[in-house]
């Protein structure tokens, strides 16, 4: 039954209802006085609204879970679909960067040149790109999961990078974030630390990483800040093939948050994911 058959028969039946029990009270007033049928119809139309009512709520409640079961499951897809041609577009650049350097290396040895600095960039590559594949299928992972701990998940991901770097890190935590944060919310809000970590490794040469989660019952902030070489914003956001930046905007405005990125030559870079919490309370 659809709602617009629903609101026609809610109307309909509340007036045929008190119609009806009005004619058969009347019917019976040598019978019944006029106290006690009032008490009477007053009685049993409540009963008969409740028992109607459960019935329509029934139906709405079903319909709810029906879409919200919709909702979850295009947001799986969705999500699927992003990793899909993110692990695409990232690896089509990691095999590209590749190509080129097995050429250099091969110039080299064919002007019997030391190839020793072309193998170490394609040895960098190759390490990266094995990382940048191990974040896609975990994010996979995670796609299905009811419940995400982003603050351990964060510091896995981050001691990880530390383990494999060779960067220093460390994470600052202040607030309740896991219970203040939805799942698709942790979900994407992971999903842009992981890129901003390949970014540091990929171009900033940074020796320390720091990450700071805070979150005050109004609003919920990352800040990844790294003391790398840094860079001219401006020239960033000019060049076509920025995909880093561009899929960090693109993920932060997915969620309605605001994303700021400063960086200075010789300074550092710093990304800032703040993200407003809804009024009503904890939804996670």
């Amino acid at each position: 039954m659809d709602l617009k058959k629903m609101k026609w028969i809610s109307a309909l039946f509340s007036a045929l209802l008190i119609g009806a029990f009005e004619f058969i009270r009347h019917q019976f007033l040598d019978v019944v006085s006029m106290d006690w049928g009032n008490l009477l119809v007053a009685g049993l139309t409540g009963i008969l609204f409740v028992v109607y009512f459960h019935g329509i709520f029934a139906v709405l409640e079903n319909i709810q879970n029906k879409l919200q079961q919709e909702k979850e499951e295009a947001s799986v897809l969705q999500e699927r679909d992003r990793i899909a041609r993110g692990l695409h577009d990232s690896l089509a650049q990691s095999l590209f960067f590749m190509n080129i350097k097995i050429m250099e290396i091969e110039a080299a040895v064919e002007q019997q040149h030391d190839p020793l600095a072309q193998i170490r960039e394609l040895k960098e590559a190759i390490k990266i790109t094995d990382s940048d594949i191990r974040r896609h299928i975990f994010m996979l992972q995670k796609v299905n999961m009811e419940t995400i701990d982003l603050a351990a998940a964060i510091r896995e991901n981050l001691d990880n990078y530390a383990e494999q770097s060779g960067t220093m890190v460390d994470l600052a935590i202040e607030g309740d974030i896991n219970n203040q944060l939805s799942n698709q919310e942790k979900n994407q809000l992971l999903r842009i630390f992981q890129e901003a970590l390949v970014n540091i490794r990929k171009h900033a040469e940074a020796e320390q990483v720091n990450v700071y989660l805070t979150e005050d019952g109004q609003q919920f902030s990352m800040i990844i800040h790294d003391n790398g070489k840094g860079f001219n914003i401006h020239d960033l956001k000019t060049k076509k093939s920025s995909f880093g930046l561009r899929t960090l905007e693109d993920d932060a405005r997915l969620m309605k948050a605001k994303f700021s990125l400063k960086s200075f030559s010789g300074k550092g870079t710093t990304v800032t994911v703040n993200l407003n919490l809804r009024q009503e309370g904890v939804h996670g």
